[in-house]
């Protein structure tokens, strides 16, 4: 069998070595090798467990991921047990399988209404009606009504800050 050579260390390196106290082969961490206590039951005891410092920040739980079905489908008989072991996935893995939500339309644009078109009071009185008549025959449900009344609340307060500044203006002879 041939004889291994070793080269001997640079000068540098041996003269580390020489002093006291450093040995060569010195550990610089704990050993990942050597085991943890244990309990009676043979599990980990308190403060040793396999893993000290836990799972790292940003890493999201295994247990409530949600396997992608785009990527990887499964069987319906597996989803469906899937599903029944994790039912609180089931909202995430339909977002995966339905198209997505379409924007939801204005109330007012259902009814044909302009807001923008309407600058009296006397137009937002005629308004009113016809909102209310919409939620008798249910084309558009209480709420999105109070919505279009406060919109049209709001022009409305406008139109009649607008009115009073100009009032003022012309008042004070800069109108």
């Amino acid at each position: 069998m041939p004889e291994i050579v070793v080269d001997p260390p640079a000068p540098s390196c041996s003269l580390l070595l020489s002093k006291s106290g450093v040995q060569e082969s010195q550990l610089l961490a704990s050993d990942l090798l050597v085991p943890r206590a244990r309990d009676a039951r043979g599990r980990f005891a308190k403060g040793s467990s396999g893993n000290p410092s836990g799972r790292p920040r940003g890493i999201r739980n295994p247990r409530r991921r949600v396997p992608d079905l785009v990527a990887r489908p499964l069987r319906p008989q597996a989803l469906s047990a899937f599903i029944d072991r994790k039912p609180h996935l089931l909202r995430p893995l339909a977002e995966q399988l339905l198209p997505p939500r379409l924007a939801p339309i204005d109330p007012a644009e259902r009814l044909g209404i302009d807001l923008s078109s309407l600058h009296t009071v006397e137009d937002f009185r005629q308004l009113l009606p016809i909102v209310l008549a919409a939620i008798a025959r249910g084309e558009i449900a209480p709420a999105e009504g109070t919505r279009i009344a406060r919109r049209v609340r709001g022009r409305l307060r406008t139109i009649r800050r607008l009115a009073r500044v100009r009032q003022i203006a012309s008042v004070d002879g800069r109108g």
